[in-house]
């Protein structure tokens, strides 16, 4: 049997066991046009969009008896954030969603609509949803040949990656845009193992893709460099914030949003760099120690 088939078998599984059933082609819908999808999609700040993740969870109104349930991978939120706004059927509804073994996988937001947090469960929704993915890819080993199986298409993608302790699946959702993740983070490269799911907009048109893949785009952004058909880094949040200009950017930065999980390093990061600016004010070793003591208490 074919990883393809097997892995279409495993999706259909996964619906049956999680769900009670998965509809056949006759109770399906097709997928949210892929430029409705990039219009309303909230873009990672750091991948040419628009949002750090507190900006994303006052944006869907979460409350701080959330934070003890959301993942730092805000992937799925996103993705959610993105169907609710579109609306009508492909919106998520006002019921909890219940698909993974963690128990529930989705919090209500400050419309009553429900946003989806876990990105595992994503795959059962979606093949329930909209049917069997148009590209599945069970365990494949390289992650450039994998983007092949997809290139030159538009949608949406799950991939799950695994842990290298105790090889633990993690799982993430975004955009696929042609021959790049759509301002988000590669959650393919740098991972030796990885299983795919691809669900292709029906209007997928990918005719003035870039000949070169975006990854070499941004090397040579970062690097200084600029060639014809290339722009800055500055640009590309520029021309993306004109495409994204119906979600709101604006957040009161006074606003208390709660903090998810894996923090642990914003408090090291803040002590190194008091510390380093208590050098560059020309106190003593000694003395930057004292003042680190002053500022984070043991």
């Amino acid at each position: 049997m074919s990883g393809e088939r097997l892995c279409r078998l495993l999706v259909l599984l996964g619906c049956l066991l999680l769900r009670g059933s998965c509809s056949a082609a006759p109770g399906l819908m097709a997928l949210p046009n892929f430029q409705d999808l990039a219009r309303f999609y909230p873009g990672y700040w750091h991948h040419g969009g628009r949002y750090h993740n507190h900006h994303l969870l006052a944006m869907i109104g979460t409350q701080p008896q959330d934070a003890s349930l959301l993942l730092h991978d805000t992937s799925a939120l996103r993705l959610s954030y993105a169907l609710n706004r579109i609306g009508g059927r492909h919106s998520l509804g006002r019921q909890l969603i219940r698909l993974s073994k963690f128990g529930h996988d989705s919090i209500s937001g400050a419309d009553g609509l429900e946003y989806m947090f876990h990105p595992i469960a994503y795959g059962p929704f979606l093949a329930d949803k909209y049917g069997y993915p148009s590209v599945s890819k069970l365990h494949e080993q390289d992650p450039v040949s994998t983007k092949k199986n997809f290139w030159g298409r538009q949608g949406i993608l799950r991939v799950i990656t695994y842990t290298k302790v105790k090889n633990m699946p993690k799982g993430h959702v975004a955009l696929w845009d042609c021959n790049h993740f759509h301002e988000s983070k590669d959650w393919i490269a740098g991972h030796s193992l990885i299983t795919v799911e691809f669900w292709e907009s029906p209007d997928s048109n990918c005719s003035t893709m870039d000949s070169e893949p975006r990854y070499l785009h941004h090397t040579a952004d970062q690097s200084g460099g600029s060639s014809p058909g290339h722009t800055s880094r500055g640009a590309h949040r520029t021309s993306s914030s004109s495409s994204s200009s119906s979600l709101p950017l604006v957040v009161e930065a006074s606003r208390p949003h709660p903090k998810l999980r894996h923090k642990h390093w914003e408090r090291q990061f803040i002590a190194k760099h008091h510390l380093a600016h208590d050098g560059r004010d020309g106190h003593s070793g000694t003395e930057g120690r004292e003042n680190h003591a002053q500022r984070f208490p043991s």
